[in-house]
């Protein structure tokens, strides 16, 4: 960046540089340079410095649709902070493109994309323009960067030599262009900007007006490159062909599908955070701010920041060095500290709780709290406190006559709940007060679990607690009906973009389900079996094979059902001491199988020529992927939250016989592409403990007719349960908005990112279309369409309830006024 400004301040021929479509640069610069700020806004003002309209360029398949809204809608706001936002859909080197992107794009006004992988050129008639379609209908005028993002990486600095290298690339790709005009990018993502590249272009632009040629040539933008594009097509399009949803075009492993599972510890790291985030602080804050209450838009945006600093592609596609990673760690810790201080600020204010007078004796409230927009019966599990005498500043007094030695829960119906009592214990708690030192208070902490039945979508429930003289005993008796995975381990001689098995590989299968050792735990409304194994596995592979020696894999599985929940959840924990390998949990299942992609279902047919070109048999997943049933034989869900990657395992005619989920995959590189050993990465290897959390539905039909999302869903955002002191004229239930029907899934409840009003976002996740869909916002006078940069794109309507058609896989934002 130093030398950029130099060279922008001293060479008026060099015309323009893009910072690669991202502004989290400019924050990061400013951090060491913050007098550089005027320098730069004078630069952006000026046209000849890009920014924009990204924060960063993250991997579009390893994040949450919502996140990559966010990086856009962050973005923009900070572009436009220094003078201009470039409109350019810039996607140099994500490793595929989702289906959702042309939509996104066009949320903020962008028509077009500018694109490194995804598409391949593999038929004489294939061009670099074509129109790119998203699933909605929604289009962009698209470019590939066929020869890469770096096809004039270096111009020579002689002019003759120039002039050659510019009439060779021109020929290239003018054979596979629709067009006249033709992108050169001088630079990558490992350069400096080239400091005499604008005497080079006029020293050639000069000679070509010499010649007998009609070539002329520009240090331009990328801007006037879509501008150019756009008169091109704008009378005939007849040369563009039309390509519709994800781009993952793979052949030759140009997509690094390998990313999907490299340190998978990362993903599932995200994972949590991002729920943390999107699903439970930002919805309850959006929940209080309906009911008068501040929001903590300052915070928020803080914990978004430090979450997107973790995205970029070679970030979170944990394909970079040790230390990379190393630090993403502390970040995610981060942004949940950060999220749950703001969710308990919410839920304060929610239920009317205060945590500085200590814990909450009996009787009290409990509220049941759905933050999915549906009605749903799940499992709570909550750890009530009890005073067992007062808050104190040193030697806490202890009441033994007021230890609880039972429990009574009353439904919202006033009915008894049955539950569980999974842990009680008396200890020293500490209570915090601004006003105080920390005090002391002696309390006994009761951990219980139950169903709770029919929680209204965005909205509470109300449970009471009282004391009883006894505590429930008995195991919820319902035999599971489970599909027992096993557990699969291969070689892995690749690298942390590709996965590459041995020559001769070892593949080891273990079925779970044939264990005689288990072990039954549980309370009246939950049944778990436990079992351990030790599977031998080869302790590490080479090129040619994998080891003759061999190191145990620890693996425990718990399989749990709960009762009146139509869900089977598996706890896989894995010891891995083995290197370079690959571990999957393998599930039976037939017929067509789609999966979950952001703001999309996904159904990807076996392309066997692809396969034989070198293309990933793997895909991506966003937390569940499903088979369809027919006839007789029930399709089947699983749910993998911060799990990416999955396989359809099929036989001789291409039937679906099952479903692989990647779990781990330990490598020993960065790259290993070239002649000699990649840079060691022996984080990449993932040794260690490792938790797996899944969950597998059965139903009749495919995905849609199933409603699969719901449970997947309802596993990966547990409801919360938050003890209160008792209230005698609370609501039963409570509601403060409601999204009918439940195809339409919520994705934000949020305050505008510039006014003052609430956001409600959420997607069509069916083909079929809503013809009378509602968004209804308790205490609301109004409210309009808006896009996704918040934008409005309609006039405002009186009343709480905005009635929707919309499109099937359609995303709408309304905002409303509260």
């Amino acid at each position: 960046m130093d030398h950029l400004l130099d060279i922008l301040e001293t060479d008026p021929q060099f015309r323009h540089f893009s910072l690669d479509a991202q502004t989290i640069v400019l924050e990061d610069y400013l951090k060491i340079r913050p007098e550089a700020r005027e320098r730069i806004e004078a630069h952006v003002r000026s046209g000849r410095l890009g920014i924009g309209p990204w924060y960063q360029l993250n991997d579009e398949f390893l994040v949450s649709g919502e996140a990559t809204i966010r990086s856009l809608l962050i973005g923009t706001r900070i572009a436009r902070s220094f003078g201009e936002c470039l409109k350019v859909g810039y996607l140099p080197d994500q490793f595929g493109n989702i289906s959702q992107m042309p939509q996104i794009l066009r949320g903020f006004g962008i028509d077009n994309a500018i694109m490194g992988r995804g598409r391949q050129l593999h038929e004489p008639g294939d061009r670099m323009e074509f129109w790119w379609v998203g699933p909605d209908g929604s289009r962009v005028l698209s470019s590939l960067m066929a020869y890469w993002y770096n096809n004039a990486q270096y111009m020579p600095e002689d002019p003759m030599a120039a002039l050659e290298f510019v009439r060779g690339l021109r020929d290239t790709m003018a054979a596979r262009s629709a067009a006249s005009d033709l992108l050169f990018m001088n630079g990558v993502d490992h350069l400096e900007a080239q400091p005499k590249i604008g005497q080079t272009v006029a020293a050639v632009a000069e000679r070509l007006a010499q010649s007998d040629t009609e070539d002329t040539i520009v240090h331009s933008t990328l801007s006037e490159y879509v501008d150019a594009l756009r008169a091109t097509f704008a009378s005939d399009d007849s040369r563009l062909q039309t390509v519709r949803g994800e781009l993952r075009q793979d052949r030759g492993g140009a997509c690094l599908a390998g990313t999907l599972s490299s340190r998978s510890y990362l993903k599932k790291a995200n994972f949590a955070a991002q729920t943390a985030l999107e699903a439970y602080s930002e919805r309850l804050c959006g929940f209080a701010f309906l009911l008068g209450k501040g929001y903590p838009a300052d915070e928020l945006r803080y914990a978004w920041k430090l979450l997107m600093e973790n995205h970029p592609h070679d970030s979170i596609c944990g394909c970079s060095i040790d230390q990379v990673h190393d630090e993403m760690m502390p970040r995610f810790d981060r942004v949940r500290q950060v999220a749950g201080f703001v969710q308990e600020n919410a839920l304060d204010a929610l239920i009317g709780r205060n945590r500085t007078e200590g814990a909450i004796p009996l009787p009290c409230d409990l509220h049941v709290i759905n933050t999915l927009n549906w009605v749903r019966t799940d499992p709570v599990r909550v750890t009530l406190e009890v005073p067992l005498g007062p808050p104190s500043r040193g030697n806490a007094q202890k009441d033994t006559h007021a230890i609880v030695r039972g429990l009574r829960i009353l439904g919202p119906d006033g009915a008894p709940v049955e539950y569980g009592i999974v842990q009680d214990e008396i200890t020293l708690a500490t209570v915090l007060n601004p006003h105080e030192l920390p005090l002391d208070q002696w309390v006994q902490r009761i951990a219980i679990e139950f169903v709770a039945k029919d929680v209204p979508g965005c909205g509470t429930a109300l449970y009471r607690v009282e004391p009883a003289n006894h505590w429930p005993t008995g195991l919820h008796e319902a035999e599971h009906n489970w599909r027992g995975p096993i557990l699969e381990d291969v070689g892995d001689v690749g690298d942390e973009y590709l996965y590459r098995p041995p020559v001769a590989d070892l593949r080891i299968q273990c079925c779970l389900e044939c264990c005689d050792d288990w072990g039954v735990t549980g309370t009246p409304v939950r049944r778990t079996t436990v079992t351990n194994q030790s599977i031998s596995v080869p302790a590490a592979t080479e090129r040619a094979a994998r080891s003759e020696r061999l190191v145990p894999m620890e693996v425990e599985l718990e399989v749990t059902s709960w009762k009146g929940v139509p869900r089977t959840e598996y706890c896989l924990t894995i010891e891995n001491e083995a290197t370079d390998h690959r571990v999957r949990a393998l599930f039976d299942a037939g017929g067509a199988v789609s999966a979950a992609s952001p703001f999309d279902v996904v159904t990807r047919a076996p392309d066997r020529n692809e396969a034989e070109a070198g293309a990933a048999t793997y895909h991506p997943m966003t937390l569940w992927v499903s088979a369809s049933g027919s006839g007789d034989e029930p399709g089947m869900t699983a749910v993998a939250p911060g799990l990416y990657e999955y396989e359809r395992y099929t036989d001789s005619d291409g039937r679906t016989q099952q479903i692989g989920i990647t779990l781990l995959r330990c490598v020993r590189q960065l790259s290993g592409r070239g002649d000699g050993p990649g840079i060691p990465t022996p984080g990449a290897q993932c040794q260690g403990k490792h938790r797996f959390d899944l969950a597998v539905v059965e139903h009749k039909g495919d995905w849609q007719v199933a409603k699969a999302w719901k449970q997947a869903h309802q596993f990966a955002t547990p409801l919360v349960a938050v003890q209160s002191p008792r209230n005698d004229y609370g609501p039963a239930t409570r509601t403060f908005l409601t999204i009918e029907p439940d195809a339409l899934v919520l994705s934000a409840v949020k305050r505008a990112e510039d006014r003052d009003t609430l956001i409600v976002r959420c997607y069509n996740i069916t083909d079929d279309p809503i013809v009378n869909g509602r968004i209804s916002v308790h205490h609301a006078s109004s409210w309009r369409r808006t896009n996704l940069n918040e934008e409005p794109v309609g006039e405002w309507s009186d009343g709480a309830d905005a009635t929707l058609e919309v499109g099937p896989k359609q995303i709408v934002t309304i905002e409303f006024r509260v």
